[in-house]
C-alpha cells in the first residue's frame, strides 16, 4: 500500500482470508467485475492468466517463456 500510495496508483486486493484459496480469489474477482457492470453470457471461453485490467497493457517477458497474459 505504501508502494501505491508513493507511485500515485490504487492498490485493490481481495482479502487476506481469501488469498489462500484460488476459487475464493477468483469469485471475489468475479464479485468485483459483477459490481461494476460487467456481465458475460457465458460464451468466453477459458484462458490461463487472463488480465483483470485490461486498461493496462501485458506484461511483455514477465516469465521464461515471455508474456504471461
Amino acid at each position: 500500500q505504501q508502494v501505491s500510495a508513493a507511485m500515485k496508483v490504487r492498490f485493490v486486493a481481495p482479502p487476506l482470508a481469501l488469498c489462500t484459496d484460488n476459487a475464493a480469489m477468483i469469485a471475489c474477482a468475479a464479485a468485483e467485475l459483477y459490481r461494476l457492470g460487467q456481465r458475460d453470457d457465458m460464451h468466453l471461453s477459458a484462458r490461463p492468466r487472463w488480465p483483470l485490467d485490461t486498461r493496462q497493457p501485458s506484461l511483455i517477458g514477465a516469465g521464461k517463456k515471455g508474456p504471461k497474459a
